[in-house]
């Protein structure tokens, strides 16, 4: 099962900017206005918005199949009327 095993590459905890400060937190905990440190290796654990990026790629197999890593940046693509901000790849 998929989700599964998604599930199952998750990692248990990950570190946040709350309150101003950098605390380790679990995964489950994350909410809407954290921060979100990444670093190498790390699991990304929700959704999210990149407000500052360097060099980022992610593996997106186990949800599209797409073998090869994908280039993110923390730009947006420019708006047409009536769409909604999307994220734009490198």
């Amino acid at each position: 099962d998929a989700l599964e095993a998604l599930s199952k590459m998750t990692q248990a905890t990950i570190f946040v900017l709350r309150d101003g400060q950098e605390v380790r937190t679990e995964v489950p905990s994350v909410v809407r206005g954290d921060i979100v440190i990444l670093g190498t290796g790390d699991v990304v654990p929700a959704d999210m918005r990149l407000v500052e990026a360097d060099d980022v790629k992610v593996s997106e197999m186990a949800l599209t199949g797409e073998p090869d890593d994908v280039a993110k940046t923390a730009k947006l693509k420019v708006k047409k009327p009536g769409e909604p901000e999307k994220l734009t790849p490198e």
